[in-house]
């Protein structure tokens, strides 16, 4: 998908007021070779998590939501995570936030204007157009993510997830 409103993406580096939350939802993670067993087409296939279309990485843990959103992360990130306290019926593993996890977060609001209907923010992983990659789209109400000790490691979980999952802590 390209960008509409030749607008820049967002440096997260430039947002001051992060707010801290941690994770309250278990997930369910499988390794991307169990789903898709030929690594010579995996980078072929796409998966279509809520901010922008991948492609499957080499490695990754595909992992699934309580409301059924599927990202990817690599195993380290996942076990920094979360604790793996189960395996179900269809091999998933069923994953934990850890108690010692929280990430840095702040809330895209109708104070902040822009100019541009659509808003991206700079990512490890995402859309790619033009001269721009690893972007996600946010809108209105959108949390931007960040891991607290490694600040280029950024994302975004649309509000209704967010919500939904994280819950904001004082520290």
């Amino acid at each position: 998908m390209n960008f509409t409103d030749n607008s820049d993406p967002l440096d997260a580096n430039t947002i001051t007021n992060w707010m801290i939350a941690k994770k309250t939802k278990n997930i369910r993670a499988k390794p991307s070779i169990s789903i898709l067993i030929d690594k010579s087409v995996l980078s072929k296939f796409l998966i279509t998590t809520l901010e922008a279309n991948e492609s499957i990485e080499d490695g990754s843990i595909i992992c699934l939501g309580e409301a059924g959103d599927i990202w990817q992360q690599t195993p380290k990130k996942l076990l920094s995570k979360y604790n793996v306290t189960t395996i179900d019926n269809d091999g998933w593993m069923v994953c934990e936030p850890r108690p010692d996890n929280s990430i840095e977060c702040f809330q895209w609001n109708d104070d902040i204007h822009t100019g541009f209907k659509k808003h991206y923010v700079k990512a490890l992983l995402g859309r790619k157009s033009g001269k721009y990659t690893n972007c996600q789209l946010f809108g209105k109400g959108d949390y931007i993510c960040r891991n607290r000790t490694d600040h280029n490691d950024v994302w975004v979980v649309q509000k209704t997830f967010f919500e939904n999952t994280y819950s904001i802590i004082n520290e």
